[in-house]
C-alpha cells in the first residue's frame, strides 16, 4: 500500500517503474472521476434525484485537476454540468447505479445475507455508508492490487484506520482465480451472499466474466445474488449508436482501458442461465430513467448513458439449486 500510494504524491519518476506509475495514476483517475460524479450529486436539493453517495468528496486528493470541483458544494452544478459537456450520460447515469445498487443491497440485507463482496472496489462507499447494517456481515473489497492499496490508503486518510468490518483482498481476475483470493481472506463457500460487480465487467474477457459468475454459482449458498452492469455488445464492437456512445468510447481509450465484453440486447438472461442463476431484474436506460431519474415534479433530470445495463442475478433458494 505504501509504494502506491507514495507514488501518487511525486512528480518524479517512481521506483515502481514507468509502467507502475502509469498504473497506479490510471487507478487512481478512474477511481476520481466516478467519485467526482457521485460527489456532483450529493448535494442536489431534491431527494428523488440526490445521489445518495454522502462520502464520496472525501475520497478525492487536493490537486490541480478538475475532480476537486466537487470539494467545494457550491461549484458542484457546474461540475455536474461540465461532466455530462465531456461524457454525456455519464452524470445521470452513475446516479442511476448508486440509488439501483443501494436499494439492492439494503434489500438483500433484509433478506439476511451473511457476506457481502464488491468486486473492483475502486472507490466504492457502501462498505461505510452501511457500516451500521453491516455490523453483523462479513464484508470484502476486492480489487486489482494497485487500486487495493490506493483505496485502502484513502480509508485511512478519510477514517483514520482501516475500518475492522471491512477485508480488503488484492486480486487481478484476469490473471489468479477468484476463489484462491477470497478463501486466503476468510471468505466462507456456502453461505448467502451479495456480490457487487460495477464497472468492471466491460474491461475483462468473456473467459474473466464467466469464471467469475461460475464462482458466484459454485461457492456460495443458496439464495445468494449478484448485481453488476454490462456494456450492449453494439456498443463494445462499433456497430451500434447510443446516446453517449461516441464519446463514452473516447474517454474509456484515452484512459487506456479499452471495453472488451459486451452483452447482446436482452441477452443477459440467457449468459446467467448457463451458470444456473436467475434474472431477477435487467434495468436498461429506459428504465433506469423511470426509477431513479425522475424530479419531484414529474420531470426528467437528465438521460443516463445508452448502452448499459444493471443485472440482478440470483442463486436459486431451494437446496437442489446450489452446489456448494
Amino acid at each position: 500500500m505504501g509504494s502506491a500510494a507514495q507514488a501518487l504524491g511525486s512528480g518524479s519518476v517512481s521506483p515502481l517503474g514507468l509502467e507502475q506509475t502509469a498504473r497506479v495514476r490510471t487507478a487512481r483517475n478512474t477511481a476520481e472521476a466516478f467519485a467526482s460524479l457521485r460527489a456532483a450529486g450529493s448535494s442536489v436539493r431534491d431527494e428523488k434525484v440526490r445521489n445518495p453517495d454522502h462520502l464520496a468528496s472525501r475520497f478525492i486528493a487536493l490537486g490541480p485537476r478538475l475532480t476537486t470541483l466537487v470539494k467545494v458544494p457550491a461549484l458542484r452544478p457546474l461540475a455536474r454540468r461540465m461532466a455530462e459537456r465531456v461524457s454525456p450520460g455519464a452524470y445521470y447515469y452513475e446516479l442511476a447505479r448508486v440509488k439501483h445498487i443501494d436499494r439492492v443491497l439494503s434489500e438483500e440485507l433484509d433478506s439476511g445475507i451473511g457476506q457481502l463482496v464488491i468486486l473492483g472496489a475502486g472507490f466504492d462507499t457502501r462498505a461505510y455508508r452501511f457500516a451500521d447494517r453491516l455490523s453483523s456481515t462479513r464484508v470484502f473489497e476486492l480489487d486489482h492490487p494497485v487500486t487495493a492499496a490506493l483505496k485502502q490508503a484513502r480509508v485511512r486518510k478519510v477514517f483514520g484506520v482501516l475500518p475492522e468490518h471491512v477485508t480488503y483482498v488484492s486480486d487481478d481476475l484476469e490473471r489468479e482465480e477468484l476463489s484462491a483470493a477470497l478463501q486466503r481472506a476468510g471468505y466462507q463457500r456456502g453461505e448467502q451472499t451479495l456480490f457487487i460487480w460495477s464497472g468492471v465487467s466491460f474491461y475483462l474477457s468473456a473467459e474473466a466474466v464467466d469464471s467469475v459468475l461460475a464462482f458466484v454459482r459454485a461457492s456460495s449458498g443458496p439464495g445468494s445474488s449478484i448485481v453488476f452492469d454490462y456494456h450492449y455488445r453494439g456498443f463494445t464492437d462499433g456497430t451500434r449508436d447510443y446516446y453517449g456512445g461516441a464519446d463514452g468510447r473516447r474517454r474509456v481509450e484515452e484512459l487506456g482501458e479499452p471495453c472488451i465484453f459486451g452483452i447482446e440486447e436482452g441477452g443477459a438472461s440467457m449468459l446467467l442461465a448457463r451458470h444456473g442463476l436467475e434474472l431477477v431484474s435487467d434495468l436498461g436506460p429506459s428504465e433506469l430513467e423511470r426509477r431513479y431519474l425522475i424530479r419531484s415534479d414529474g420531470s426528467l433530470d437528465g438521460r443516463p448513458f445508452g448502452f448499459i445495463s444493471i443485472a440482478h442475478a440470483r442463486l436459486p433458494r431451494h437446496a437442489n439449486g446450489s452446489s456448494s
